[in-house]
Parts: C-alpha cells; sequence; structure tokens
C-alpha cells in the first residue's frame, strides 16, 4: 500500500534532495512547486512586499563582500585554469563572440542562429574569397552589421567590412596606385623630419 505524500513533504523532500544533490523525480518535484504557488497565493501584499524589502536589503548589505569575494575567487589558480579551459571550449568561443557582437552594437533576436550562420559561413558574401577564423589578417570572418540600425547584414572579410563600413560614413576610398603613392609620400616625409 502506498502512502500520498503531500505538497508540503514533497517540498521537504525536494529540499533535502536538492541538498545531497540527488535528482528529483518529477512528480516529486511538482508538488514542491504547487505547495509553493499555494504559498505564496495565501500571503498579503504587505507580506510579499516585506519579502522583497528583506531580500533587497539582504542583497545590499552583503554587497561589498561577495564583491570582494569574488575578486578573491577570480584570483586562485583553480579559477584561472578552469576558465581557460571554458574559453578554449565551443560554449566558451560562442559565448566570447555574441558578448562581442553585442559589445559593437549588433542587434538580432535570435544570437543562437545568427552564431550557426557565422559558423556555416565558409566564404565572403561579397567578394567570395575564402573566410579564416583568425584574430587578425584580411580575410578574417566578420559579421558585418548596419551601424545606423545595428541589424545584421551577412558575413564579409575583413576587407570588404572595411569598405562597407567607409561606405557607410560616406568615406571615397581612392584608387591602390592613389593609395600607395600616398603612402610612399608619408613615408617619404617621415624619414625625412626624423633626419632633420
Amino acid at each position: 500500500m502506498t502512502t500520498e505524500i503531500t505538497n508540503h513533504e514533497a517540498d521537504k523532500m525536494v529540499q533535502i534532495l536538492r541538498y545531497k544533490n540527488e535528482p528529483i523525480p518529477d512528480d516529486i518535484l511538482e508538488k514542491s512547486r504547487a505547495y509553493n504557488r499555494e504559498r505564496h497565493a495565501l500571503k498579503t501584499e504587505a507580506q510579499k512586499q516585506e519579502h522583497k524589502d528583506r531580500c533587497k536589503n539582504t542583497y545590499y548589505d552583503n554587497h561589498e563582500q561577495n564583491l570582494e569575494n569574488a575578486a578573491e575567487m577570480r584570483q586562485t589558480e583553480e579559477y584561472k585554469q578552469r576558465m581557460a579551459t571554458y574559453r578554449q571550449s565551443e560554449a566558451g568561443k560562442k559565448s566570447a563572440r555574441i558578448s562581442g557582437w553585442k559589445q559593437w552594437g549588433v542587434i538580432s533576436n535570435d544570437y543562437e542562429a545568427l552564431y550557426t550562420i557565422w559558423k556555416e559561413t565558409t566564404h565572403c558574401e561579397a567578394c567570395q574569397v575564402e573566410l579564416i577564423e583568425e584574430k587578425k589578417g584580411k580575410n578574417k570572418k566578420v559579421l558585418d552589421h548596419d551601424h545606423k540600425t545595428g541589424l545584421f547584414r551577412n558575413i564579409v572579410c575583413n576587407s570588404c567590412n572595411v569598405k562597407r563600413g567607409n561606405e557607410d560614413r560616406g568615406v571615397v576610398r581612392k584608387s591602390n596606385e592613389q593609395y600607395n603613392e600616398n603612402r610612399r609620400l608619408k613615408r617619404a616625409n617621415a624619414k625625412l623630419n626624423k633626419d632633420t
């Protein structure tokens, strides 16, 4: 004969299983959630506000100490090793790439899909040159976006991205011959100024 457990008992079991770091059966977890929903519904608005205030005060009271603890933890060799391993993992590279896009102002509803497109693209969509995933070089893979709206355009090589950026800003690029001649003159002037 099996005895039906109450939602309150299920909640206690979940707490114990979490403490022991053991798996929690779905039926027990659902009963625990139901118990917590019931408890929450019975609270008055004043009690809910009091709870929020207590949580906020606890956070602010311990905030400085938590920051110090986190800073100390980041200095440990174990943490540095773990982070180095993570950064080399596929998940770490993906996280860093998406964070970089956000810092550069790329706006997307689905960064996961954008990352998938970025990973699968092997050739520049403007000039068809084969792309490399290095940090430097004119053929490095770059996510091109409109700087005014922040919206993704396509995956291109660094050279095409710079050209598009200049076009967006209205900068007119000289021909390669004019550009190279200008560079030679600048070098010659710099050498003359250095000698005098």
